[in-house]
């Protein structure tokens, strides 16, 4: 599959784990216990998925054998390399999905460290 598609399925994958995890932090401040706990079970679904899309695409990258080409891509992929006009989707995809996923890991942050307290796996 395409670096691109994987990209996009990926970020398809984050905007439901921020949209579930926002979800959480809305039952929570209702201090909806059942609510929290169906919703970081539906949670786990995208965040597998997500595991699996970051696998595929590493395996892409690593199964490149022009190691120009695996350096330009990762430096893509990775947000350190300016695009050219042709790479420009790729790296925006991926700059968003970065954006997202800090979104998500700081909105977990601040729940679990609301939910679990000192038991935080944030501490």
């Amino acid at each position: 599959m395409d670096a691109l598609v994987q990209l996009k399925r990926m970020g398809n994958l984050l905007n439901e784990a921020l949209d579930l995890t926002q979800q959480i932090a809305q039952a929570s401040d209702r201090n909806d216990q059942v609510a929290i706990q169906m919703l970081y079970g539906m949670r786990q679904d995208p965040i597998d998925k997500l595991e699996a899309a970051d696998q595929a695409l590493r395996d892409q990258l690593y199964d490149l054998t022009d190691v120009e080409e695996y350096g330009r891509l990762a430096a893509i992929l990775n947000g350190t390399a300016e695009p050219e006009a042709r790479e420009r989707p790729l790296a925006e995809q991926a700059a968003s999905n970065r954006r997202r996923l800090k979104q998500v890991l700081d909105l977990d942050r601040i729940l679990n460290q609301k939910l679990a307290r000192e038991k935080s796996i944030y501490r």
